[in-house]
């Protein structure tokens, strides 16, 4: 009787191992997906967004340092 009861520890050990493989490789799925599916909404954003305030600040500087060169020029 004892014996029985050893075996079933180990048999349900066992199952129990193999479920925690299971669903640790179904969370490494999910937060890898979730992952990714974040990156790619915060870029979208991002790129929505036009980017960091100071590219565009640059690039308007730019901008305007080109039409009073052009300016200059013309007169």
């Amino acid at each position: 009787m004892i014996a029985e009861a050893i075996d079933t520890v180990i048999t349900l050990g066992w199952a129990l191992l193999a479920w925690v493989a299971v669903l640790a490789a179904l969370g490494a799925i999910v937060i890898l997906s979730a992952l990714a599916t974040g990156a790619w909404a915060v870029r979208r954003l991002w790129r929505a967004a036009g980017g960091p305030s100071w590219a565009r600040s640059r690039w308007e500087a730019r901008r305007l340092a080109r039409a009073i060169r052009d300016y200059d020029e013309a007169a």
